[in-house]
């Protein structure tokens, strides 16, 4: 909740307003029958404790839900995310290809970015909706197992392809504190660890195989996380519970794009390069 909380805050800033909702739950539909803005939804949903717009179904959804517990069966639903203000080619394909802002959005939330989807996995994990995340088709043969098993320890429930890649959907509840020792050494893994135990309920201990990049764990501190790491640099104590404060954050370049354009310099003396 406490990153959820960051990130729209975040997009306010950004004069981006956003909302989620309970349109359905099993066979019972609550959603409106015409379209309405992101705040009109939050002043109905927030009358009553299902969060859904339709208030005469909110009877019919608890004897539902009661009635399925006491089966020992499960339910699925649809949770809509309604959103004002993003960029131009954002949740539409009219005309993206005709307009530089859309294919600047485009870029910006492309995907194919490894690292992106397998920190979302540890901070959706603890998340109080369900999510599915996708890739395009090189995305989409990457691994991802290697991060939801140790999310599963802490209580996450993902399920992904039969191949273990994506698409992943993740069924958002309250995590455990737990202690696990990662069998793959990454710094991505480590990171989507550290989101998830953040918002566990209790202290959590995890042991990397070999050291890897400690950025998540510096930048976490400077934002008031309490994260410890032991003398040995492989073993990291995470306390949730700790309110994250904003901070200026000033990013250096990409040594790593930065690489192929040093190294063509070195190979032909008639190149001049320029930062």
């Amino acid at each position: 909740m406490a990153l959820g909380n960051i990130a729209q805050q975040f997009l306010r800033q950004l004069d981006i307003d956003l909302v989620a909702y309970v349109a359905q739950v099993g066979p019972v539909e609550a959603d409106s029958e015409k379209p309405l803005d992101v705040s009109e939804i939050r002043q109905k949903i927030f009358q009553n404790d299902m969060h859904v717009i339709d208030q005469d179904k909110v009877e019919d959804l608890h004897q539902l839900i009661s009635e399925t517990k006491e089966k020992g069966d499960t339910l699925g639903g649809i949770i809509p995310l309604v959103a004002t203000g993003l960029p131009a080619g954002l949740g539409s394909y009219v005309s993206w290809d005709t307009k530089l802002d859309a294919k600047l959005a485009a870029a910006a939330v492309g995907g194919n970015s490894g690292t992106t989807n397998r920190l979302l996995l540890g901070i959706l994990a603890g998340s109080s909706f369900a999510s599915q995340l996708i890739g395009d088709a090189s995305l989409s043969k990457r691994p991802m197992k290697r991060v939801s098993q140790p999310l599963a320890k802490f209580g996450a429930e993902i399920a992904l392809s039969p191949a273990g890649t994506l698409p992943a959907t993740v069924i958002g509840q309250k995590l455990h504190g737990a202690e696990i020792q990662l069998e793959v050494a990454s710094a991505q893994v480590k990171s989507a660890a550290i989101f998830a135990a953040l918002e566990a309920g209790s202290p959590s201990t995890i042991i990397e195989k070999l050291p890897t990049r400690n950025h998540t764990e510096i930048m976490l501190r400077q934002f008031g996380a309490d994260i410890t790491t032991e003398a040995d640099n492989l073993t990291i104590h995470v306390q949730p519970g700790q309110e994250l404060l904003g901070q200026e954050v000033e990013v250096p370049g990409d040594m790593s794009s930065a690489a192929f354009w040093l190294t063509a310099g070195r190979l032909r003396e008639s190149w001049l390069l320029m930062s």
